[in-house]
C-alpha cells in the first residue's frame, strides 16, 4: 500500500512539473556592412572599430583627437559589423531558453534574459513568421546582447 501510494505521488509530481519548450533549430545571418572590404578577425568583431580607432588617432589633433576616435570607432563598426561577444556557459543556456520562448510569444513581443554570473543580458524579439520548405514554422528574430560591456546586435532565423 505504501509503495502503491509512493508510485501515485511520483507520477503525480512528474506530471505537474514544467514541461521545458522544445529547442528551435537557429540559424543566425552575418552581420550587414556598410562596405564590402574582406577581412577576418576570428569572429571577435574588432578588426573594424580597432582599425577605425587608428585611424581617427592619426587624424585627430588636440582636443579633437577624442571625437575622432569616437567617430572611427563608429564608422569601423559600421564597416565591420558585429554579432557581439560570443556566449558560453550559463549565458549560452539563458539564451537557449529565451529562443525556446521567443518562438511561443507574439510577434514583435521582446523575450529577455539575464545572467548575473556572466554579466550577460540579451533581447530577442520574433519580427515575421513563415513556414519553411520543409514545413517547419520559423521566426525571423532581432537580437542584442551585452556580456560584460560588450554589445552586439544580430540577426536570425528560428524553425521548430
Amino acid at each position: 500500500m505504501m509503495r502503491t501510494l509512493l508510485v501515485a505521488a511520483t507520477i503525480l509530481l512528474s506530471a505537474c512539473a514544467q514541461q521545458s519548450l522544445p529547442q528551435p533549430d537557429v540559424t543566425m545571418r552575418e552581420p550587414d556592412t556598410l562596405i564590402d572590404a574582406p577581412f577576418d578577425d576570428g569572429g571577435t568583431g574588432l578588426a573594424g572599430p580597432a582599425g577605425g580607432a587608428l585611424l581617427g588617432m592619426a587624424i585627430g589633433t588636440g582636443s579633437g583627437t577624442e571625437w575622432a576616435v569616437a567617430a572611427g570607432v563608429a564608422a569601423g563598426y559600421a564597416m565591420g559589423g558585429s554579432q557581439g561577444p560570443t556566449l558560453t556557459g550559463m549565458a549560452a543556456q539563458a539564451r537557449r531558453k529565451a529562443l525556446a520562448e521567443m518562438m511561443t510569444v507574439p510577434l514583435r513581443e521582446q523575450v529577455t534574459w539575464f545572467t548575473a554570473e556572466d554579466k550577460a543580458s540579451g533581447k530577442l524579439t520574433p519580427t515575421r513568421e513563415f513556414t519553411d520548405d520543409r514545413g517547419r514554422t520559423c521566426r525571423d528574430f532581432v537580437e542584442w546582447r551585452t556580456v560584460r560591456a560588450m554589445n552586439g546586435h544580430a540577426s536570425g532565423i528560428a524553425c521548430l
